[in-house]
């Protein structure tokens, strides 16, 4: 594979808040890669396994699911460069999205009706409200479940997961990104964290990310099976989870 080349940054880049807070973003990247080398290289390799699997990939059988399977695997690549970055509590909407991705991908199968659904979503005369009823969490869900318990429970984990660290603006996502501290005067200092240094919020973040972009690859396995056997992904995918 080529090694993309960075460029020399242009004139004026780093003079302003946002593009010095992109460079404190890839330093912070550069930081957890060489302190966190065995989480960042379980990261690396899930990526590894998304692109074995959809690279080249020609006429799948089912065809539809494909199309999540791709998104997904954005989703989990734009997690991975987050959380390495430090930003756990953004992080965890990306890991949401591809949840949601891998999900979509299971429950629409080969069904082409479910699919018609989802692709008329826009096209008016009660097509929207026929998607939302279609596609209720508890339905995707339920077919997860109902296919495969383990999954199906790991998926309502995760996502649950997610929603209360910064999916959604819930108390337990604020609380983990965010310090008070007394000032003598009596006032107090309000502290909030967008790059997480080394410590538990960021093992906790580099951990989900993985078990995530897992559980992906897993309900990728229950969709393509012959193909997984074919490139020998099941084993290894099931050997990184034990560990998660």
């Amino acid at each position: 594979m080529n090694r993309t080349r960075i460029q020399p940054p242009p004139n004026d880049w780093g003079r302003d808040r946002l593009t010095d807070f992109f460079d404190a973003y890839r330093s912070s990247q550069y930081a957890t890669f060489a302190s966190k080398r065995s989480e960042a290289n379980d990261l690396i390799a899930i990526d590894g396994m998304f692109c074995k699997l959809l690279d080249g990939a020609i006429n799948p059988r089912p065809l539809l699911p494909a199309d999540f399977l791709f998104r997904a695997h954005a989703a989990f690549r734009a997690a991975a460069g987050a959380v390495m970055a430090g930003q756990v509590y953004e992080t965890q909407a990306l890991l949401r999205l591809c949840l949601e991705q891998g999900a979509y991908a299971h429950y629409i199968g080969d069904n082409q009706t479910r699919w018609e659904i989802w692709i008329n979503r826009h096209e008016g005369g009660g097509s929207m409200k026929a998607a939302r009823s279609a596609f209720t969490h508890k339905k995707v869900s339920g077919h997860i479940a109902n296919a495969n318990a383990k999954l199906g429970s790991s998926h309502t984990a995760l996502c649950d997961r997610t929603i209360d660290y910064g999916a959604h603006p819930n108390e337990r996502g604020a609380s983990m990104n965010s310090m008070t501290r007394d000032n003598d005067d009596g006032g107090k200092h309000f502290e909030f964290i967008y790059l997480h240094g080394d410590g538990l919020m960021l093992e906790f973040g580099l951990k989900t990310a993985a078990q995530v972009g897992l559980w992906v690859l897993q309900i990728a396995a229950e969709i393509y099976p012959a193909r997984m056997q074919e490139l020998k992904l099941q084993h290894k995918i099931r050997d990184m989870a034990k560990r998660y």
